[in-house]
């Protein structure tokens, strides 16, 4: 198989987006999504974001997640975060993950994320691909099709610079 050829400012385009999120806490809920009653604080939960390859080592990127106790129905329930319901690692890299799958194979997609310094197995492309995640906005910059979500961090990365 030959290897997945990725232009360097987009690499660094993705790796600095999902490096600006590192950190951050999500803390922002108004009320109980269950039966709408009034909330109080809970705790925090860190939660992974990604696994950024680095010199060929993985570094994982974790956020902070406050978790509030709903005074109504007494359901513990999570702020509002940028994570899909059921899934184990940020929207932005579902959202690269599905985008890519939907033009190369689960495999491919994997070797494509690997190249971009991203640590996905082919398994979970596989099973994010199966799964409907609703429509997902995209654009294209460097000939490839990117998801807007992974634009907008990186935006955000570099107007934090």
């Amino acid at each position: 198989m030959r290897p997945v050829r990725v232009p360097p400012m987009l690499q660094t385009l993705v790796q600095a987006g999902f490096s600006a999120v590192e950190g951050k806490e999500f803390t922002m809920l108004d009320a109980c999504p269950h039966c709408g009653g009034e909330i109080t604080g809970y705790d925090r939960k860190r939660r992974k974001f990604v696994t950024l390859i680095e010199d060929g080592s993985g570094r994982d990127i974790h956020v902070s997640v406050r978790r509030f106790q709903c005074l109504g129905c007494g359901a513990v329930v999570a702020a509002r975060a940028p994570f899909y319901p059921g899934t184990r690692i940020g929207s932005p890299v579902v959202d690269l993950c599905v985008v890519l799958s939907r033009s190369l194979t689960p495999g491919r997609t994997a070797s494509y994320l690997r190249a971009l310094g991203i640590a996905v197995d082919r398994g979970t492309v596989r099973n994010l691909k199966e799964r409907d995640f609703g429509e997902i906005p995209t654009t294209e910059m460097f000939g490839t099709v990117l998801p807007q979500s992974v634009v907008s961090l990186s935006l955000v990365a570099f107007r934090n610079l």
